[in-house]
C-alpha cells in the first residue's frame, strides 16, 4: 500500500478472457502442481492502463466472479469488475475511493469482501456486503486502520464513517504500518473471523508473527484479537499481507502468503535498491484446522504447494487472494485452488492481476528439458515462448519429502539452469522447481547437470553428459 509509481509499463501480449476460463473449469484428473499464468495478465486494466493493480478479493457465485482489487487513482483505490462466461469481463472501474476529510482520505486498499447478512449502525439500513480494508489518512502510510464498507450490489458502497479494527498500540502506529491489509471468512455459524497484520504488537513471540484473528458477530464489532500461528513444517512462515479462505467442510483454514523475496546483497536482482520489497516472487499454500488456529497455541500449518517465478514465469509475484465463494469458503472449489495476485517487473507500473490453478492430482511432475533461443531451460513449471520440449529427464516430487533435496530454478540473464543452492549461486532464483532423493533408492536414477559452449547449463540422465561437460551430480528423480 501506498507505493510510489514509476512511469515504466510493460503491455502484455495478450488480454481478457483466455486464462480465465481455466479459474471457472471443472477439475482436472491426474495433474499435478500449479497450472500457471504463463506470463500472461488475466486483463489490462483500462481505467488506468500505466497504473498498478495487486490485491485482489475474489469471489464466485451464481456463474458470475466478481474481482476486487487496489489500484492506482489519484492514490490507492479499489477497483472492480465482473466475469462471466457468456458475457465476458465488465469494464474496470473504480468502486471505492478516499472520503475527504475523513480517517482515509489518504488512499484505501486491500480489500476483502464477503457475503452475509449485515445492518450498517450509521444509517440502519441491511446489506447483503461487507467489505474490509485498509486505509489511511497520511502519505508515508503509517497509522493505517481497518475500514469496513457495506452493498447491496458489489459496486456501490456505503462507508462506515469510523474504522472498525485499530491498531493495538496506536502510539507504536504513528511510527509504523499500524493494522491492515485484512482477510475475511464465515464460518457458517457465528459470524465471521477477519485476519489482519498489525505491526504494533508484541514482537519476537515464539511461534507468532503480526497475524491476527478476530471474531465478529455483526460485522462491526470485534472481540478482542488472537494471534495467528505462523510457522510451517516446512520451515516456512505465515507471513503479513495473507489471505485466508475456510473449508467448513473439513474444518480447515487455508493461506496463501507471501515468502522471503530475492536478498540482492547475496544473488542478483533487478531492483537491488528496494530489496526485498520489490523482489517478492513466491508464494507458499498452506492449510490447519481452524480450531489450531484458533488455540493461541504455536501450532504447525502444513504445506500444500508452492507459487513462485518459476511457475509464473513473472519476475514478481505478490500480493495473494483465493478464489471463494461468498461465505469466503473454498469448499465448493476443493480439491482445485485458485490464486489470483499481482504478477510483473519491480517496477509498480507493470503489475498486473493473474492467476494460478492448483489441480487435484499426484505429488510429482515431470522434469521437461526443452531448448530455445537462450541454450536449454529445464523445469518443472513454465518454459517461455520459442523453447521446444525435448525430452523429460525423469519426475521430482512437488513438495519436500524424507531424503530429498530441493532443484531450485535459476536464471543468469536469458540463460536458466538448476542448482541445489537456495541463493542459485549468486544468480537471480525463480523459485523451487522440484524434490529428487539425495541418494538412490528403487524407482529413481541419477540425473546431471550439464554444460555445453561454456554457458548452455543443461540437466540430462547420462554421466557423460552427451559429450558435454558434467558440473555435477544433482541427485536422483524418479523414474
Amino acid at each position: 500500500m501506498g507505493v510510489s509509481v514509476l512511469p515504466d509499463f510493460v503491455s502484455p501480449r495478450s488480454a481478457l478472457v483466455g486464462v480465465l476460463l481455466a479459474v471457472l473449469a471443472a477439475p482436472v484428473a491426474g495433474e499435478a502442481g500449479w497450472m500457471g499464468p504463463e506470463a500472461q495478465p488475466l486483463f489490462v486494466n483500462e481505467a488506468n492502463p500505466a497504473g498498478y493493480n495487486y490485491a485482489p478479493s475474489v469471489i464466485t457465485e451464481n456463474g458470475t466472479t466478481d474481482i476486487w482489487w487496489c489500484g492506482q487513482g489519484k492514490t490507492d483505490v479499489i477497483f472492480h469488475r465482473s466475469y462471466t462466461p457468456q458475457t465476458g469481463f465488465s469494464p474496470a472501474r473504480i468502486v471505492f475511493q478516499p472520503t475527504p476529510g475523513s480517517w482515509n482520505r489518504q488512499y484505501v486498499c486491500d480489500p476483502s469482501v464477503i457475503r452475509g447478512r449485515f445492518v450498517n449502525p450509521a444509517d440502519g439500513q441491511s446489506y447483503a456486503y461487507a467489505m474490509y480494508y485498509s486505509g489511511a489518512d497520511n502519505l508515508p502510510g503509517h497509522n493505517n486502520q481497518t475500514g469496513l464498507a457495506f452493498s447491496n450490489d458489489k459496486v456501490t458502497w456505503v462507508d462506515y464513517p469510523e474504522p472498525v479494527i485499530k491498531p493495538i498500540n496506536p502510539v507504536v502506529a504513528q511510527g509504523n504500518y499500524g493494522t491492515g491489509q485484512p482477510a475475511t471468512f464465515s464460518d457458517g455459524r457465528s459470524g465471521v473471523f477477519v485476519f489482519t497484520t498489525d505491526l504494533t504488537g508484541p514482537q519476537g513471540v515464539r511461534g507468532f508473527g503480526d497475524l491476527y484473528v478476530r471474531h465478529t458477530a455483526d460485522g462491526v464489532h470485534f472481540g478482542a484479537p488472537a494471534r495467528v500461528p505462523n510457522v510451517a513444517t516446512d520451515g516456512s512462515t505465515i507471513n503479513p499481507n495473507s489471505d485466508f479462505a475456510y473449508d467448513p467442510k473439513a474444518g480447515e483454514v487455508y493461506v496463501i502468503t507471501g515468502l522471503p523475496g530475492r536478498v540482492c546483497q547475496q544473488v542478483a536482482c533487478k531492483d537491488p535498491r528496494r530489496n526485498p520489497d520489490r523482489e517478492t516472487y513466491q508464494m507458499g499454500l498452506f492449510k490447519m484446522p481452524l480450531k489450531a488456529v484458533l488455540s493461541g497455541a504455536p501450532a504447525t500449518w502444513t504445506p500444500l504447494g508452492y507459487l513462485n517465478s518459476d511457475v509464473t514465469g513473472f519476475y514478481l509475484n505478490h500480493s495473494p487472494g483465493f478464489q471463494r465463494d461468498g461465505a469466503g469458503s473454498l469448499t465448493p472449489f476443493l480439491p482445485d485452488v485458485t490464486v489470483f495476485f499481482s504478477g510483473g517487473d519491480p517496477y509498480p507500473g507493470t503489475w498486473r492481476i493473474t492467476e494460478a490453478r492448483r489441480p487435484s492430482g499426484a505429488d510429482r511432475l515431470p522434469l521437461r528439458r526443452a531448448f530455445g533461443p537462450d541454450g536449454h531451460w529445464v523445469t518443472t513449471g513454465f518454459i517461455g515462448p520459442g523453447y521446444t520440449v525435448e525430452r523429460s529427464v525423469g519426475t521430482a516430487f512437488t513438495l519436500p519429502a524424507p531424503g530429498t533435496a530441493m532443484l531450485m530454478s535459476c536464471a543468469a540473464g536469458q540463460n536458466h539452469f538448476l542448482s541445489r543452492d537456495p541463493r542459485c549461486e549468486g544468480q537471480t532464483p525463480l523459485g523451487q522447481t522440484g524434490y529428487v532423493y539425495e541418494a538412490h533408492r528403487p524407482g529413481s536414477h541419477p540425473i546431471y547437470r550439464c554444460i555445453a559452449g561454456g554457458q548452455d547449463h543443461f540437466v540430462s540422465t547420462a554421466a557423460d553428459c552427451e559429450g558435454h561437460t558434467s558440473e555435477g551430480l544433482l541427485g536422483y528423480a524418479l523414474d
